[in-house]
């Protein structure tokens, strides 16, 4: 196959292509971006690797967006999309204890249209976000696992 016939296949099924999407060299080039500017500043606080990726199923991902979405509805929001936030877990948190996360957080309009942030959907407020994903494995692995 050709790198065009997977795109003409999903066209045709009526999948779209979303904006954002990039190739695995856009990806490895972001990793080792990462790895330059940011891993050193972080191993040195931490005084050990930190973790590099966080992983749901997709069973989770799709639950998580229908679920947000049905809370962002009863809470008097239009879902329009999610934001990522950069964490970190507290000292308490096991083996966990003081490595990177991200986790989701829903983002909207509220039912009457208003945008909650000037030219930006903003946070649903007092929706529910979604962590504990699987750390790497290892946590220190870099991309492509």
């Amino acid at each position: 196959k050709t790198v065009d016939e997977p795109n003409r296949s999903m066209a045709k099924n009526g999948i779209v292509k979303p904006s954002g999407v990039i190739t695995p060299q856009q990806a490895a080039i972001l990793d080792a971006n990462w790895t330059s500017q940011k891993a050193p500043a972080l191993e040195n606080a931490m005084g050990k690797p930190d973790n590099r990726s966080a992983w749901w199923s997709l069973e989770d991902m799709r639950n998580y967006l229908d679920y947000a979405e049905n809370q962002a509805q009863d809470l008097g929001y239009n879902m329009t999309g999610v934001r990522v936030y950069f964490g970190a877990y507290g000292m308490d948190a096991g083996e966990k204890a003081g490595q990177s996360t991200v986790f989701f957080i829903p983002t909207g309009s509220t039912q009457s249209g208003n945008i909650l942030k000037t030219g930006d959907d903003g946070d649903i407020l007092g929706g529910d976000g979604l962590n504990m994903g699987a750390n790497g494995n290892p946590p220190s692995a870099t991309y492509p696992q």
